[in-house]
């Protein structure tokens, strides 16, 4: 199934193992993934701060990992795996 040209924000990396964007719409997914981990530690200190057990760790882990998950969903989502960035770069170039 293909997918058509406004759905891909990110390309494979040119390790292959990951993707990287490549449009406004990849940098903003990028830079939420970034305020959630953030939010996630700011609330981990934050619970640190009011509660006596370690429970703020899961939760603050928990923030994490929900971040994390949502960011790799939406760029697994939206990645053209038939091109690595150094290849993006070039066809843009001569284009």
């Amino acid at each position: 199934m293909s997918k058509r040209r406004g759905d891909i924000w990110f390309v494979r990396s040119n390790g292959g193992q990951g993707s990287y964007p490549v449009t406004p719409e990849g940098w903003r997914v990028v830079w939420v993934f970034v305020a959630g981990i953030v939010a996630s530690a700011i609330m981990g200190f934050v619970l640190a701060q009011a509660m006596p057990t370690v429970m703020w760790a899961g939760f603050t882990a928990l923030g994490m990992a929900i971040a994390a998950f949502w960011f790799i969903m939406t760029a697994r989502a939206h990645t053209d795996y038939s091109k690595t960035y150094n290849e993006y770069v070039k066809d843009k170039k001569n284009a």
